[in-house]
């Protein structure tokens, strides 16, 4: 029976599943990654990082006994706003720039203060975060590696390109790179002297990039002949694969670090909130943050050093007690503040405060962040979610599921396979009618809000709300301090 190779790029692991055509997982394995971090640059090397652990995960399913002459079909999909960059020949020439990455925020600076009128307008439009941001960066510090630059490509469209020799994205994946220019009253790049044919074609997820090329290293030379589908994003891909690609859902994706929003029929803004066009009728209003489980990890290892993540985890959210308000934004935040210099902050700390309620602090903090997503779509979108998927890590923890559906007063939906981003991807080849549909019965388990919290809850996320405020000139204060 013919199967499908599907992988999911995340910034800390490449998952990658051998999948039959009824969605049934034969293999997976899984391969631990990271970026290189140096003070708010955030690298990693696109071959030793990305496609030499495609390859070794390949040859693990392959060492196990599954058939790689078997599958007829490669997908996938991955994290983005991280740029990889190639000369005309296919070479990097220099390591990826990743997501986390805020070396931009000087140049921004200056060039919003002091640049030509369309550039100085496109500079108020970005953050550090966006990719063009990062391409102002090479071109005024690195002109060497500008000159050779020759196209510009995400992650996962790295691993299609060493399958395929085809240099192409997706219209969803791209549209960080495109919207600031329309944000800024800009037609093209060619308006800030940049060249457009720097930027890759545009497919449709489910849209053919090619085929494996003959010659690749073992077990993917017999994979040769393959259709490899272009895939997109690794949220668009989640949310598909839980089934939450529908109108009046809300989506929770939380592995490394966050991703909420909220899915519409039609277009809406939010301040600070990304509105991305998913398909033919389907928007989705919400964005990234920093971090999600290392929050979760940064705080276990300080307040519970002696216990693993999971098991400080469980012993902090089954102890009863009050908890300060914890503000995560430990280096930045992206949604909805888009800010590099935010910082964090526990507030209301009492003698009684123990390590538990410090953890548990943090996971809610955490969590009021989603909130304040949510609230800011659903007043843009007029519309009250029916539910909350949740995937990822996270999802797997009954305790941070509760807690999340306490905290944003909604069902919250786990679907009983984690690797949404796997199964999202193992539908693309599928095509786009088929790929759309919800999850069978008895496939999720379902969290209730309790209604013994809700006030609780309410009062706090009010706090935090404020709290975030007034924190704000504080912290670029701070920044300034720090230099």
């Amino acid at each position: 029976m013919p199967h499908i190779l599907a992988y999911d790029l995340g910034g800390s692991s490449l998952r990658l599943a051998i999948v039959d055509q009824d969605g049934t997982f034969i293999d997976q394995v899984r391969r631990p990654l990271g970026f290189a971090v140096q003070g708010d640059r955030h690298e990693a090397d696109p071959d030793a990082k990305w496609w030499e652990s495609f390859v070794a995960a390949s040859a693990e399913l392959a060492a196990r006994g599954n058939d790689f002459s078997a599958i007829t079909a490669v997908a996938g999909c991955g994290f983005t706003r991280t740029q990889v960059l190639l000369d005309a020949d296919g070479q990097s020439i220099r390591p990826a720039i990743g997501f986390p990455d805020a070396r931009a925020a000087p140049l921004l600076d200056r060039l919003r203060h002091d640049a030509p009128t369309p550039l100085q307008a496109l500079a108020i439009a970005l953050s550090p975060y966006d990719p063009l941001a990062r391409l102002l960066w090479l071109k005024e510090h690195e002109p060497e590696n500008w000159q050779r630059l020759s196209r510009v490509i995400e992650p996962k469209d790295y691993l299609n390109f060493r399958l395929t020799g085809r240099a192409v994205s997706d219209r969803i994946s791209q549209l960080p790179m495109t919207r600031p220019l329309h944000a800024a009253g800009l037609s093209g790049l060619d308006q800030i002297d940049l060249d457009p044919s720097l930027l890759p074609e545009e497919l449709s997820p489910f849209e053919p990039v090619g085929q494996v090329r003959p010659g690749l290293p073992a077990p993917l030379d017999r994979v040769a002949g393959a259709v490899v589908h272009c895939g997109s994003l690794d949220t668009w891909t989640c949310v598909l694969g839980s089934g939450a690609l529908v109108p009046g859902a809300g989506y929770s994706i939380s592995g490394t670090s966050d991703v909420f929003g909220v899915i519409a029929d039609r277009p809406a803004e939010a301040p600070g909130l990304l509105s991305v066009e998913w398909g033919p009728f389907l928007w989705q209003l919400g964005g990234p943050s920093q971090g999600a489980a290392s929050r979760l990890i940064w705080a276990a290892e300080r307040f519970h050093p002696g216990l693993t993540p999971q098991d400080a985890l469980d012993k902090a959210l089954t102890t009863a007690g009050p908890a300060p308000l914890f503000l995560p934004f430990l280096d930045g935040e992206r949604t909805p503040w888009w800010d590099p210099d935010l910082r964090g902050a526990f507030l209301g700390l009492g003698m009684t405060d123990d390590n538990d309620a410090m953890l548990r602090a943090v996971a809610e903090g955490m969590t009021y962040l989603s909130r304040d997503i949510l609230a800011r779509a659903e007043d843009a979108t007029g519309r009250q979610v029916d539910h909350v998927g949740f995937s990822g890590g996270l999802s797997q923890h009954a305790g941070l599921c509760q807690l999340k559906a306490d905290i944003l007063d909604r069902p919250v939906m786990v679907p009983q396979n984690a690797e949404t981003g796997l199964l999202g991807a193992s539908r693309l080849p599928l095509g786009s009618a088929a790929a759309h549909q919800p999850l069978p019965p008895g496939a999720c388990t379902i969290y209730r809000p309790s209604p013994e919290t809700r006030a609780h809850h309410a009062d706090r996320f009010e706090v935090f709300r404020d709290a975030t405020e007034a924190i704000r000139p504080l912290s670029h204060r701070l920044a300034r301090q720090n230099g």
